[in-house]
């Protein structure tokens, strides 16, 4: 089946970010002239990422990728839904910040919500990622260690993304799973757990919608807890997991071992 016949059943788009459309630097094959047929055809897009940052500073990236501010409807991260959700709690909270320096603004803005540089003095880990891209995990545990009495929110549920080159950079998420085995807290903000997609259903109203990603554990178990059809993309994520040789019965099964069942696959998002 191709994408065009597939979204002939659907009034919107929620459609991840990294391993579908980019991989932080470069656009995949085909895909601005796939968010032009949509655009075309009025089939809303609405990108849906767990990047632990602002949405403007999405946008951001997408403008210096070419992408036209028309052919998407709105970027929901997973940083800007935690920067809302805690705008709302007028106690005052301190957070010991661990991750990169380029997300540590995403709640410089929140009046109520002060970085602290003592573990000592905080209510919690505000978690993006690790210090620097493809930063060797053992370095950061002894940081984990040290903070095992505070939990954790961790704004980036994703284990790892890839580059198309086959790079792979850790993500939040497996510093946060460190930190449980550890036997610290951990709450999460992002796909696959409700927030996001609550946001996602405040702007595409009960419109027919699919859900299309590249991970199994946040896109296609996000779409299936929210309800929703959903497209993987082998692409991405399982591309470099598993090789260039990945059929559409491999990815079925890898999805059902996982407990999770997409609706359809295609190895990229293009039209043939």
């Amino acid at each position: 089946m191709k994408l065009e016949e597939i979204i002939s059943n659907y009034d919107a788009l929620i459609v991840d970010l990294w391993g579908v459309i980019h991989d932080g630097t470069a656009l995949y094959p085909n895909v601005g002239e796939t968010l032009a047929l949509l655009h075309s055809l009025n089939k809303p897009v609405l990108f849906l990422s767990n990047a632990p940052r602002v949405s403007a500073k999405a946008r951001e990236n997408l403008n210096r990728l070419k992408i036209p501010p028309s052919h998407y409807l709105e970027v929901v991260t997973s940083g800007q839904v935690a920067h809302d959700l805690l705008a709302r709690d007028p106690a005052p909270k301190k957070y010991f910040y661990v991750g990169p320096s380029k997300d540590e603004d995403v709640l410089s803005d929140v009046p109520n919500y002060t970085r602290v540089d003592e573990p000592g003095h905080a209510n919690f880990i505000l978690c993006t990622g690790y210090e620097e891209d493809g930063q060797p995990h053992e370095e950061i545990v002894p940081l984990l260690l040290q903070l095992l009495h505070l939990p954790m929110l961790c704004i980036n549920p994703d284990m790892e993304v890839v580059k198309q080159d086959g790079t792979q950079w850790l993500c939040a998420g497996a510093l946060a799973t460190e930190f449980t085995q550890l036997g610290g807290k951990v709450a999460y903000i992002g796909k696959p757990f409700p927030e996001v997609y609550q946001v996602c259903k405040l702007l595409l109203g009960n419109s027919r919608t699919l859900c299309v990603g590249d991970n199994p554990a946040t896109d296609i178990k996000g779409a299936n807890d929210a309800g929703y059809d959903s497209l993987l993309i082998t692409g991405g994520v399982l591309k470099t997991r598993y090789g260039e040789a990945i059929t559409e019965a491999d990815a079925r099964e890898i999805c059902r071992i996982a407990g999770v069942k997409p609706t359809y696959v295609l190895d990229g998002f293009k039209l043939a």
